[in-house]
């Protein structure tokens, strides 16, 4: 069975084999490997900076007031291309388990996105509720796949919010019905094979991406 894998609230103060540290989990986290997971003193656990630059093996040495570990070794980073999944914003608990799952899968940044012809509406409260939702389920996605790097959620944001965020990969796919030129195959070889490259996957809602929206993502 592997090792129940937390990402650290802040980087370790005494990063090296053999210190015996005072993990700075978030509450939920320190609440979950004690109550929940009933860890104990001389079990193992995986414990990775915010940056994901950072992973060991630690044994944990105390659970009160603090949790307290000896680092065992450092885990090798596994590098993989960098996936941001620009997701339009479905209904009910449908949007969760895309969070999840993307995560689970290998997403390293999702922009949930309201679209013209999306069904759910979202105000600037309910916006901050929902991204706030998402981040702890993609924590908790990321902490059970044994992610090296915890993923990036923002809060929902309109296409015009999102675009400046797009023009930072190398390269965008969008996943459109109407689409005819370029299958899904032809537009991702162009950067499989480059080195550490980004790439954004654009997935619109359930009454799909209008035309306009298209273009602003094809500009």
């Amino acid at each position: 069975m592997s090792a129940h894998r937390f990402f650290l609230a802040s980087p370790l103060p005494a990063a090296e084999k053999g210190a015996r540290v005072v993990l700075p989990l978030a509450p939920e986290d320190a609440h979950h490997l004690v109550s929940v997971l009933r860890v104990r003193e001389g079990e193992v656990v995986e414990v990775v900076s915010p940056d994901g630059e950072s992973a060991w093996s630690a044994r944990i040495e105390a659970i009160a007031p603090v949790v307290e570990a000896t680092l065992l070794e450092p885990l090798v980073r596994v590098r993989h291309p960098r996936v941001t999944l620009v997701q339009g914003v479905a209904k009910g608990e449908k949007m969760d388990a895309i969070v999840r799952q993307a995560v689970e899968i290998g997403a390293d940044e999702i922009v949930p996105v309201l679209f013209a012809r999306s069904v759910v509406k979202l105000d600037g409260r309910k916006r901050a509720e929902r991204g706030e939702r998402w981040r702890r389920i993609a924590r908790s996605a990321a902490e059970q796949a044994h992610r090296d790097v915890l993923p990036l959620v923002h809060d929902p944001a309109t296409l015009t919010e999102a675009l400046p965020l797009l023009a930072e990969h190398d390269e965008v796919v969008v996943l459109w019905e109407d689409a005819r030129d370029v299958g899904l195959e032809s537009a991702l070889a162009s950067w499989v094979a480059a080195e550490d490259p980004r790439v954004a996957l654009v997935v619109g809602p359930e009454g799909g991406l209008a035309a306009d929206e298209v273009a602003a993502l094809e500009s």
